[in-house]
């Protein structure tokens, strides 16, 4: 059965790629010092993800291209993170001392480096970058020291054939700062992450030029113009905004999470911007069957949501909800044993949907 399923995923992909991922990345304040990071994770193939937890001192070794011994640690740091395919490699997490990572996805720009033949012990899959910087590293300065010194390449996944994945990396730590890591033309680029987002394709710097277009979006009303002595003004409020992008892109995403970055109110606290992280999402959710490939027969082609997280950088709370389940589920990692003698933790994340059934505490609300 898991052979049948690489397989028909492996065609998949192959077939699919344009419109298989869209991932939605951007990191929010509050005026009391709180740093929150949120990420949704598109998908047209049920990735039946788990939570896992990762302690203290788990032993990494890597293969580089050439067969030789690649890069090799022991983590320093314990860290929640979410896997795919059960695949035990990390998509997103966050470890102890709040350092967040995010893999996502950049087709048609992602080439990995070359490792040079005298440097396979600095070699470093990309599917293990994740482990590699939640493990090693407390801030985001640190990692892009530490980064300049491997070879990040593409190597395939044991259990899913020949694919390889597209990435790019997003990275925030407790204090705010962010920094994208993306390989191109067989080079790594670092950016400094000053608006605190990240979709997909095209590539980061792309991006943020192409803010410029948007300068015209105010979240006032115009003013009223006068013309062939008639007055005309908006239709309504958010007249303001039109010509904001409202499709799914990964363009269209960062311009709209961008506005509202810069426009919302901020809050006061973290669980008051963890529900603002949740309508900024909603803005960009993907219901299923609103983006879909062309071919008529092809089985889960239909891109969807399947999950968000949400993660305090500060308080070190992971949240999380399910495109099934939009409650909002946490695990505080001050409660979660890390040390080098625990037990490694896994839990699938899909559940039934959940509603709080609140009929016998109405029946109690006599108008007075």
């Amino acid at each position: 059965m898991k052979k049948l399923f690489i397989l028909l995923f492996s065609a998949f992909i192959t077939s699919f790629t344009p419109i298989l991922f869209a991932c939605t990345d951007f990191s929010l304040a509050s005026t009391d010092g709180t740093s929150i990071v949120a990420r949704s994770m598109e998908f047209a193939t049920d990735l039946q993800s788990n939570l896992r937890s990762r302690p203290r001192g788990t032993t990494f070794t890597t293969t580089a291209p050439d067969g030789k011994p690649g890069i090799s640690w022991k983590s320093q740091y314990g860290y929640l993170y979410l896997d795919s395919m059960n695949v035990d490699r990390t998509v997103d997490g966050m470890n102890e001392y709040g350092l967040s990572f995010g893999a996502l996805y950049l087709p048609g720009e992602t080439q990995y480096q070359t490792v040079p033949a005298e440097k396979s012990n600095q070699a470093l899959p990309y599917m293990s970058v994740g482990d590699w910087i939640l493990g090693n590293f407390k801030t985001t300065d640190e990692v892009r020291k530490a980064i300049t010194s491997v070879y990040v390449f593409s190597q395939k996944i044991d259990g899913l054939g020949d694919i390889i994945f597209p990435l790019h990396f997003a990275i925030h730590d407790a204090s705010g700062k962010s920094i994208i890591v993306e390989y191109v033309g067989g080079k790594m680029q670092i950016y400094d992450n000053a608006v605190g987002i990240l979709t997909n394709s095209p590539i980061y710097s792309w991006h943020i030029a192409n803010l410029r277009n948007y300068l015209n979006l105010s979240p006032y009303a115009p003013d009223p113009i006068v013309a062939g002595g008639m007055t005309f003004t908006a239709t309504g409020q958010g007249a303001g905004d039109l010509g904001m992008p409202g499709d799914s892109s990964p363009p269209s995403r960062f311009v709209k999470i961008a506005y509202f970055k810069k426009y919302v109110l901020q809050t006061n606290d973290a669980l008051s911007t963890i529900n603002l992280a949740e309508h900024l999402m909603n803005t960009v959710d993907i219901p299923l069957g609103s983006v879909r490939a062309k071919q008529a027969n092809a089985e889960d082609s239909d891109e969807l949501t399947q999950w968000v997280v949400f993660k305090d950088l500060t308080h070190k709370i992971f949240y999380y909800r399910t495109y099934r389940n939009l409650t909002l589920r946490s695990v505080d990692m001050s409660k979660v044993d890390f040390s080098e003698k625990a037990v490694s933790l896994k839990m699938p994340i899909a559940s039934d949907p959940y509603v709080m059934d609140v009929t016998q505490q109405f029946l109690t609300q006599a108008v007075q």
